[in-house]
């Protein structure tokens, strides 16, 4: 039975998915951690630093299912100790006594970071790949919508009118810099680290900086200037970076959600048949995934902030504050690839209702356009005065429950300046969308355009 909604296999797929579960699982940290021994003996027996065939031996044997896993685990709990109970029964396996020449000048925080650092640069990488795929489904909504005209909201309140190509292509955007931000932290943050117990390398000898670099190298990841087992700003970057993702996807999933209200109708996320909204209103249809967007922002960010307190690591080894990555860290990653995976699946499936956007345009019933008859008002009689005689007639509107274009031919002052035609013209939605059009175009044509550099990868 797990303990942990991340491990639950009733609850598990609303916060994390399958390929997250399997970067993360026991046994592949395990193979990292072996997959590191590995090429640090490699490293170590090509220069002469350990027998050759002891280092063959190590790496032939450093595979997670030659280890008894209940020993290991026995090891950890008997010895309090995260990485030795590891180290002996690898060494158990190994032929010859050959396995004593495992970890020789390394010490448990190399591997253990490395080998975290190694599972969230494979999560990264999923939800990269996530990202790039909803960057195309934003493209392609903000381009079939480019048209779709639609009440624009400030305050909760409406404001004036929007496509709502205009409104993805803002979220489009906004993705777009979100993308950069996880390429600009994947270049600066997936190091490895093989420094030995203080970070002098001392354990290595002189040539401490060539095993460092040539084993990190083996693993595929950068090879730091310094050791960085109490400069945990990597970690933070990525977490923060995670979260700056997160919330972008719940912030969508929270205004789609609101349109999605019975009252407004505007949208709806895919809806799978078979699908129960409630245990006792068989009607209901609830924008889960849309919710969950919104959850996992929140949770993202609580084990962002509790993976930054690592940040405050004393000296040159802390294990009260590193050891809070371990658990912070790591689920920042697994949410996060839940919470792109979700996204992914959103702008996939997003139904649009835009003949119940048109309808809401006229709840005001023409009040919308109070803007566009100002201006016009405006250029006979000044701005402010114009603003003070249209904000009379509009709350005149509000309180009357009035027609606004009624109201207003009833003004001396705007039935002087203005002719029915004109007020008419103006308060069609239609004519008032601004450049909504031409900025969907703009920011579709610069994302497609930084876009193509992948398809051609």
């Amino acid at each position: 039975m797990a303990c942990n909604m991340l491990d639950s296999s009733l609850y598990r797929n609303s916060f994390s998915t399958p390929v997250m579960r399997e970067i993360f699982d026991d046994k592949a940290i395990m193979q990292n951690i072996l997959d590191i021994e590995a090429a640090l003996a490699a490293t170590q027996g090509e220069m002469g630093l350990i027998p050759k065939e002891a280092a063959d031996e190590i790496c032939r044997k450093a595979k997670a299912e030659l280890l008894d896993f209940a020993r290991v685990e026995a090891g950890v709990n008997k010895v309090g100790h995260s990485l030795v109970p590891i180290l002996k029964e690898f060494q158990t396996v190994c032929d010859g006594n050959l396995g004593e020449y495992v970890h020789m000048g390394a010490t448990t925080q190399d591997i253990i970071d490395t080998a975290f650092m190694l599972a969230m640069k494979r999560g990264i990488e999923v939800i990269y790949k996530d990202m790039l795929e909803t960057e195309t489904l934003l493209c392609d909504t903000a381009e079939k919508y480019r048209d779709t005209i639609m009440p624009g909201r400030s305050h909760t309140q409406q404001a004036l009118p929007i496509t709502f190509g205009y409104k993805v292509a803002v979220w489009a955007s906004e993705h777009r810099r979100n993308i950069e931000r996880l390429e600009e932290c994947m270049k600066r943050c997936f190091v490895g680290e093989m420094a030995g117990a203080v970070g002098t390398m001392a354990g290595f000898g002189p040539d401490g900086l060539e095993v460092s670099r040539r084993t990190i190298e083996k693993l595929g990841l950068g090879v730091p200037d310094v050791a960085w087992h109490t400069s945990r700003d990597r970690i933070a970057e990525i977490c923060t970076t995670l979260t700056i993702i997160a919330y972008s996807y719940g912030k969508m999933g929270a205004v789609l959600a609101n349109m999605q209200m019975t009252e407004l109708s505007e949208v709806a996320e895919g809806f799978v048949k078979g699908s129960v909204g409630s245990s006792t209103m068989p009607h209901k249809r609830n924008p889960n995934t849309l919710e969950s967007l919104q959850m996992l922002a929140r949770l993202i960010k609580g084990n962002t902030e509790a993976a930054i307190e690592s940040m405050f690591c004393a000296h040159e080894r802390d294990g009260a504050l590193w050891k809070i990555e371990w658990k912070a860290a790591n689920e920042v990653v697994i949410l996060a690839g839940s919470s792109a995976m979700r996204a992914k699946k959103v702008f996939a499936n997003l139904t649009v209702n835009a003949k119940k956007m048109r309808q809401d345009l006229d709840i005001l019933r023409g009040l919308m356009q109070s803007e566009g008859i100002m201006l016009e008002l405006g250029k006979k009689v000044g701005k402010q005065t114009a603003h003070s005689i249209v904000y009379q007639v509009c709350m005149d509107t509000f309180e009357q429950g009035a027609d606004f274009g009624d109201m207003l031919l009833k003004n001396e002052t705007v039935a002087e300046c203005m002719t029915e035609e004109e007020i008419r013209k103006i308060l069609d939605p239609e004519g008032y969308t601004g450049l909504s059009g031409e900025i969907v175009d703009q920011v579709v044509r610069n994302v497609r355009e930084a876009h193509k550099k992948y398809e051609n990868a």
